[in-house]
């Protein structure tokens, strides 16, 4: 295909339609070709400069200096050692700021403004990584020094739940790619981070049965069964995978003949190493989407 439509753009790199309808207006990043009827049409060289662009975002560039350094260097890769790090580091830790302000003032008005604005300019995987986890983390460390702590940690979490889950349900539909089943184990009661996860595979084209948190194992495999899904990811944060459960993942995973995939912050545990049946994606979401895409490819 020489030449494809926005959403095969998006599907290659993983950058929402709307993230790169706004690069374009606002920073003039590519200049498509049109169809008669005014159609968007893009190339390869597209992709190649969106996946620049997203490298240099993921090295903590702004979208305006990104955007400025691939003009300057002519669209090269290369990114100069002595370029200075902890500066670009501000706009992510000012975004975290914008949120927590808004957290601490339970002003959902302006919370969904911050986070509309960050998806508009930045790819989910960025907005998930670099300002979303990364108050996730600083809300579950300091709510018992806070007098409101526990309840700002509950109104962001009811917040980005809700979101997260319009916008799957909005693009569940839009998909053509592989479907997975996506729950947590037994006992694991955080399931945003698989939340963020499914919206980065989702950008990518996959579709997904998302079934939440503390799912039965047996559930899981008469789910997939019936549904055909193409692979199955779990995840766990806090759970002890030793003993009894480690022992039911290895039989569930022996058990089907299709992929069972494990990430979260836990998934790496020793116990677990020695598992041929299990696939661990581990914690690091662009590492994890890469072993996905390995495992199950969006488009086969």
């Amino acid at each position: 295909m020489d030449n494809f439509p926005i959403r095969i753009l998006a599907e290659k790199t993983g950058v929402a339609p709307t993230t790169l309808r706004a690069w374009e207006r606002r920073y003039g990043l590519l200049k498509p070709e049109r169809t008669p009827k005014g159609h968007r049409l893009y190339s390869n060289q597209d992709v190649q400069t969106v996946r620049q662009i997203v490298d240099l975002l993921n090295e903590n560039y702004t979208i305006s200096k990104a955007i400025n350094r691939i003009r300057i260097d002519e669209m090269q890769e290369q990114v100069e050692a002595s370029q200075d790090q902890s500066g670009n580091m501000d706009h992510w830790v000012e975004y975290q700021n914008y949120f927590l302000t808004a957290i601490e003032k339970f002003d959902d008005h302006k919370l969904d403004n911050i986070y509309s604005e960050a998806l508009s300019l930045y790819p989910v995987d960025l907005v998930s990584t670099q300002i979303l986890r990364p108050i996730m983390i600083q809300l579950g460390e300091r709510w018992k020094d806070r007098e409101m702590g526990i309840a700002e940690e509950h109104f962001f979490t009811s917040f980005l739940r809700n979101k997260l889950g319009a916008r799957m349900h909005h693009a569940t539909g839009n998909n053509r790619g592989s479907r997975l089943l996506l729950a947590c184990l037994p006992g694991e009661f955080h399931e945003l981070g698989s939340l963020l996860f499914g919206m980065s595979a989702m950008s990518r084209g996959y579709r997904l049965l998302f079934l939440g948190a503390d799912l039965p194992l047996e559930q899981a495999a008469l789910v997939a069964s019936a549904t055909n899904v193409n692979g199955i990811i779990l995840s766990a944060v806090t759970v002890s995978l030793r003993g009894q459960l480690a022992r039911e993942l290895d039989e569930f995973a022996s058990s089907l003949n299709l992929p069972v995939m494990l990430g979260g912050s836990a998934s790496n545990s020793s116990s677990l190493s020695s598992n041929d049946n299990l696939i661990i994606l581990g914690n690091d979401y662009r590492e994890a989407l890469d072993t996905l895409e390995k495992t199950v490819p969006a488009y086969r």
